[in-house]
């Protein structure tokens, strides 16, 4: 019995480790990453490409977790754009979200 109950944490320790081993990979190399400004910029740049509307810095939201993609969240005047940004400084996709 005991050692039935050896085996059986062996082979979760051995899962979990497996499991846990492939989280959090980048994507790009590290010379190609680039700062917040970076990404802060491109952003307010697509806005104003494909919207149309001048965002300043300072309504500006950055999220990001771990080795995904940057979350820009740009607020407007009458609507607010959320835009996906690559570690290397992408556009991945803008979209715009109106105020409820």
């Amino acid at each position: 019995m005991d050692r039935k109950i050896k085996k059986i944490i062996m082979i979760l320790c051995f899962g979990a480790l497996i499991g846990c081993s492939s989280v959090g990979k980048r994507v790009v190399p590290n010379s190609a990453v680039v700062s917040r400004d970076v990404v802060m910029n491109n952003s307010i740049a697509e806005v104003k490409r494909k919207f149309n509307e001048e965002i300043g810095t300072q309504h500006v939201g950055l999220y990001k977790k771990g080795f995904r993609n940057w979350k820009v969240i740009l607020y407007g005047e009458q609507a607010y754009y959320q835009v996906i940004v690559t570690e290397d400084g992408k556009i991945f996709s803008s979209e715009k979200l109106e105020y409820k």
